[in-house]
Protein backbone atom coordinates (compact mmCIF):
# COMPACT_ATOMS: atom_id res chain seq x y z
CA UNK A 1 0.00 0.00 0.00
CA UNK A 2 1.44 3.43 -0.82
CA UNK A 3 1.47 6.39 1.50
CA UNK A 4 1.38 9.63 -0.12
CA UNK A 5 2.39 13.18 1.52
CA UNK A 6 -0.10 16.24 1.72
CA UNK A 7 2.79 18.48 -0.35
CA UNK A 8 -0.19 21.48 -0.70
CA UNK A 9 -0.65 20.91 3.20
CA UNK A 10 3.29 20.80 3.99
CA UNK A 11 3.59 23.86 1.64
CA UNK A 12 2.02 26.39 3.51
CA UNK A 13 2.98 25.15 6.94
CA UNK A 14 6.42 25.93 5.58
CA UNK A 15 5.62 29.08 4.15
CA UNK A 16 4.11 30.34 7.39
CA UNK A 17 7.67 29.20 9.01
CA UNK A 18 9.78 30.57 6.85
CA UNK A 19 8.50 34.05 6.59
CA UNK A 20 7.66 34.25 10.22
CA UNK A 21 11.75 32.82 10.68
CA UNK A 22 12.80 35.95 8.37
CA UNK A 23 10.14 38.53 8.86
CA UNK A 24 10.51 38.51 12.45
CA UNK A 25 14.80 38.93 12.38
CA UNK A 26 14.00 41.65 10.00
CA UNK A 27 11.51 43.83 12.40
CA UNK A 28 14.06 43.74 15.26
CA UNK A 29 16.64 44.82 13.59
CA UNK A 30 13.84 47.91 12.42
CA UNK A 31 12.90 48.00 15.63
CA UNK A 32 16.71 48.06 17.18
CA UNK A 33 17.51 50.76 14.48
CA UNK A 34 14.95 53.02 15.20
CA UNK A 35 15.98 53.09 19.18
CA UNK A 36 19.33 53.59 18.13
CA UNK A 37 18.72 56.52 16.05
CA UNK A 38 16.29 57.93 19.01
CA UNK A 39 13.03 57.69 17.32
CA UNK A 40 14.49 59.44 14.13
CA UNK A 41 12.39 57.98 11.55
CA UNK A 42 14.19 59.33 8.59
CA UNK A 43 17.83 57.73 9.84
CA UNK A 44 16.14 54.70 10.60
CA UNK A 45 14.51 54.81 7.44
CA UNK A 46 17.06 56.37 5.53
CA UNK A 47 17.64 53.23 2.74
CA UNK A 48 14.20 51.99 3.05
CA UNK A 49 11.11 54.55 2.69
CA UNK A 50 8.06 54.14 5.48
CA UNK A 51 5.54 53.59 2.23
CA UNK A 52 8.02 50.44 0.83
CA UNK A 53 7.92 48.50 4.35
CA UNK A 54 4.87 46.39 3.54
CA UNK A 55 6.16 45.65 0.01
CA UNK A 56 9.06 44.89 1.52
CA UNK A 57 7.61 42.53 4.15
CA UNK A 58 5.16 41.02 1.38
CA UNK A 59 8.28 40.10 -0.60
CA UNK A 60 9.58 38.08 2.03
CA UNK A 61 6.03 36.36 2.22
CA UNK A 62 6.28 35.68 -1.66
CA UNK A 63 10.15 34.36 -1.19
CA UNK A 64 9.10 32.24 1.71
CA UNK A 65 6.08 30.70 -0.64
CA UNK A 66 8.28 30.00 -3.49
CA UNK A 67 10.66 28.11 -1.94
CA UNK A 68 8.31 26.31 0.65
CA UNK A 69 6.34 24.90 -2.35
CA UNK A 70 9.74 24.07 -3.59
CA UNK A 71 10.39 22.09 -0.77
CA UNK A 72 7.28 20.54 -0.31
CA UNK A 73 7.13 19.60 -4.26
CA UNK A 74 9.93 17.40 -3.81
CA UNK A 75 8.37 15.38 -0.67
CA UNK A 76 5.78 14.02 -3.49
CA UNK A 77 8.80 12.03 -3.93
CA UNK A 78 8.45 11.09 -0.27
CA UNK A 79 5.84 8.87 0.09
CA UNK A 80 5.76 5.93 2.05
CA UNK A 81 5.27 2.30 0.90
CA UNK A 82 4.79 -1.42 2.20
CA UNK A 83 5.63 -4.00 -0.20
CA UNK A 84 6.71 -7.38 0.37
CA UNK A 85 7.12 -7.31 3.96
CA UNK A 86 9.00 -4.43 3.81
CA UNK A 87 8.70 -0.04 4.54
CA UNK A 88 10.19 2.06 1.49
CA UNK A 89 10.68 5.05 2.17
CA UNK A 90 13.44 8.05 2.26
CA UNK A 91 16.10 8.49 4.66
CA UNK A 92 17.63 11.53 5.75
CA UNK A 93 19.44 12.25 3.13
CA UNK A 94 16.29 11.72 0.81
CA UNK A 95 17.69 8.51 -0.82
CA UNK A 96 15.21 5.46 -1.09
CA UNK A 97 15.09 2.91 1.63
CA UNK A 98 13.97 -0.26 2.06
CA UNK A 99 13.68 -2.05 5.81
CA UNK A 100 12.07 -5.10 7.14
CA UNK A 101 9.06 -4.19 9.03
CA UNK A 102 9.82 -7.32 11.40
CA UNK A 103 13.40 -5.42 12.20
CA UNK A 104 11.88 -2.06 13.24
CA UNK A 105 12.71 -1.87 16.72
CA UNK A 106 12.06 1.89 17.17
CA UNK A 107 9.76 4.89 16.10
CA UNK A 108 10.15 8.47 17.09
CA UNK A 109 9.64 11.95 16.17
CA UNK A 110 11.91 14.10 14.32
CA UNK A 111 12.21 17.75 13.78
CA UNK A 112 14.32 20.16 11.87
CA UNK A 113 13.81 23.46 10.70
CA UNK A 114 9.54 23.21 9.91
CA UNK A 115 10.24 19.46 8.61
CA UNK A 116 8.93 17.23 10.90
CA UNK A 117 8.62 13.09 10.52
CA UNK A 118 8.29 10.09 12.26
CA UNK A 119 11.07 7.92 12.45
CA UNK A 120 11.32 4.43 11.75
CA UNK A 121 14.51 2.82 12.73
CA UNK A 122 15.66 -0.84 11.68
CA UNK A 123 19.26 -0.97 12.93
CA UNK A 124 21.70 -2.08 10.81
CA UNK A 125 18.94 -1.76 7.77
CA UNK A 126 18.47 1.77 8.84
CA UNK A 127 15.62 4.07 8.88
CA UNK A 128 13.18 5.43 7.08
CA UNK A 129 12.02 9.05 7.72
CA UNK A 130 7.56 9.36 7.34
CA UNK A 131 6.60 12.81 6.73
CA UNK A 132 3.58 13.81 9.49
CA UNK A 133 1.76 15.10 6.79
CA UNK A 134 1.90 11.63 5.23
CA UNK A 135 -2.17 10.87 4.49
CA UNK A 136 -3.24 8.11 6.86
CA UNK A 137 -0.37 8.29 8.92
CA UNK A 138 -2.12 6.91 11.77
CA UNK A 139 -2.74 3.79 9.85
CA UNK A 140 0.45 3.52 8.80
CA UNK A 141 1.68 3.66 12.34
CA UNK A 142 -0.78 1.34 13.68
CA UNK A 143 0.57 -1.47 10.98
CA UNK A 144 4.15 -0.80 11.95
CA UNK A 145 3.33 -1.25 16.00
CA UNK A 146 1.35 -4.07 15.53
CA UNK A 147 4.17 -5.54 13.30
CA UNK A 148 6.78 -4.27 16.13
CA UNK A 149 4.61 -5.82 19.12
CA UNK A 150 4.06 -9.43 17.37
CA UNK A 151 7.59 -9.59 16.34
CA UNK A 152 7.37 -8.98 12.69
CA UNK A 153 4.50 -12.35 12.78
CA UNK A 154 1.75 -10.09 12.40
Amino acid sequence: MKYQVNWIGLGKKLTKFMSMAISIPVAFVFIARLFSSDFNLEKTFEHVAIWQLPLFFLGIVAFSAVFGFLIAAAFKFAYVKIENGNLVGRNYWFFKNSIPLSEINELYPFSNNGIEAVVASAGKHGKVYISTHTENLEDLIAIIESKMESGGNA
